[in-house]
């Protein structure tokens, strides 16, 4: 079957999947082919509300800053058009009190602000502000059931909508096609339906769940801190808890354990987990406070990727892109940022002169060779849990972990050790940052070496007529 591969400013393209990364993959196509069509299964919701599509909504999300800053790129005027919908603006280091497992970090003025949104809010502000790029369209309620093609090109998609039954006779054609179908891709059968191999795949499943719900945030709370996180580890307790404001005047809150620790769904649990945590300040915070939602639970948590090699038999003209490539423990927060980098990596390569042809390997080693720094900063950290399933973690993770540690402590103490450590969890500098000598030699200073106190807990409310701010 010959290719359909055409002059790229005149093909046309298919994004299977509207979430956060099948979106901005559309939005970057939309500068390089003629047209873009979107399938998504579910019905696309007219506002901010949860879908069925995406069921991790309900929990915290952690967009990175440089994820922030790379959907702000591809979509200007995103962040003003979350803060303009309710959602705060935080600076990363003074307003998020973060508990490690070695104290409470420094807190100071980082210059890194970040914006705190429900997932709902995020996926409808870059969904309408996709929507207004003219040569694309969407299909909802429509799912793939196939690939059109062979084991060399693809030519279309086959596709069933809601009601319409032999909708799949007529193919949806398609020059390029790309899966965003996140962690519930059926990639794998299209390939075997088209006489490929699936790629191989790489599975680290720490089994931790997460358990959910938004609070009305108290008139009367006011506080030196925004948000908070507490973050389990030995000699501590291994749940977490995080506390994030978003839209509305709400307080979304996520607590985190694994294996017999996972949290529950019911109603007589939460705020007693909540409690045992290392810190109970998320537990205090809530206590009074109104709750909006029933709780909601996930157990969808494992790191997977897929092995894509150079030269590897599939069609050269599909893609995997954000989570049916690579995903993440989201406990870490990196899947939306890696979304982000993923689009604007596809937009790097379709500029260059190959176009089209030879995509598939360039756009597939690069985004690999991205992703790999997220996939061994999860790995690293989840390999080292009890019950783990997968890679055993290797003596460099252990040393890597025992190193990252010192970072940590010495961040209850130092702005500077705990600025370099949030620099990296943003990828905004690499790990290795980490073992830069500045660094270095503030964390393995030894203590009483002059270096200044801890930081002390924070309190639950702030002495006197603070400010809206810190709200």
């Amino acid at each position: 079957m010959k290719s359909r591969i055409t002059a790229l400013e005149n093909s046309e393209a298919v994004v299977v999947g509207g979430s956060i990364a099948g979106l901005l993959t559309a939005r970057v196509l939309a500068d390089h082919v003629a047209r873009v069509v979107v399938v998504e299964q579910d019905p696309l919701p007219e506002g901010p509300v949860p879908r069925r599509g995406v069921p991790q909504s309900t929990h915290v999300h952690g967009l990175g800053v440089r994820g922030l800053r790379t959907i702000e790129g591809l979509l200007p005027g995103f962040t003003d058009e979350l803060t303009g919908a309710g959602a705060p603006l935080l600076d990363l280091a003074a307003d998020l009190a973060m508990r490690n497992p070695y104290g409470w970090a420094a807190v100071f003025p980082s210059g890194l602000g970040f914006v705190c949104a429900g997932r709902p809010l995020v996926e409808w502000t870059v969904r309408r502000m996709v929507r207004s790029t003219p040569n694309i369209t969407f299909r909802e309620g429509t799912r793939v059931t196939g690939l059109v093609g062979n084991a060399t090109a693809v030519t279309g998609v086959r596709v069933r909508t809601r009601g319409r039954p032999t909708d799949d006779r007529v193919p949806l054609p398609a020059d390029l096609v790309v899966d965003a179908t996140g962690r519930g891709s059926a990639v794998d059968n299209w390939l075997e339906q088209l006489g490929c191999t699936p790629p191989p795949k790489e599975i680290i499943d720490p089994h931790i769940g997460y358990a959910s719900r938004l609070y009305r945030i108290p008139e009367d709370h006011r506080a030196p801190w925004r948000s908070c996180y507490i973050q389990g580890g030995p000699p501590g307790p291994l749940r977490s808890g995080v506390l994030a404001p978003v839209e509305g005047g709400r307080w979304i809150v996520t607590l985190i354990g694994s294996g017999a620790d996972r949290p529950t769904t019911r109603e007589q649990d939460f705020l007693p987990y909540a409690r045992g945590l290392a810190d109970p300040l998320i537990a205090e915070a809530i206590a009074h406070a109104e709750p909006l939602t029933d709780i909601s639970g996930s157990h969808a948590t494992s790191n997977r990727r897929r092995l894509i090699r150079p030269g590897a038999r599939q069609p050269g003209n599909l893609l995997l892109t954000g989570d049916a490539l690579c995903c993440f423990n989201p406990v870490y927060g990196q899947g939306m940022t890696a979304a982000a980098l993923g689009a604007a990596l596809l937009g790097e390569c379709l500029s260059e002169p190959a176009g089209l042809p030879g995509l598939s390997d360039r756009y597939h080693r690069q985004l690999t060779a991205l992703t790999s720094t997220f996939w061994d900063m999860a790995a690293t950290a989840d390999n080292l849990l009890p019950g783990t399933e997968g890679t055993p973690p290797t003596r460099s993770q252990r040393l890597a972990s025992r190193y990252l540690g010192r970072v940590q402590a010495a961040g209850t103490r130092d702005p500077r050790v705990h600025l370099a450590f949030l620099e990296v969890l943003h990828s905004l500098r690499p790990p290795s940052s980490l073992f830069a000598p500045r660094t270095a030699i503030r964390t393995l200073l030894p203590r009483g070496a002059g270096r200044p106190v801890p930081q002390a807990r924070p309190a639950l409310t702030a002495p006197g007529n603070t400010s809206d701010r810190l709200r």
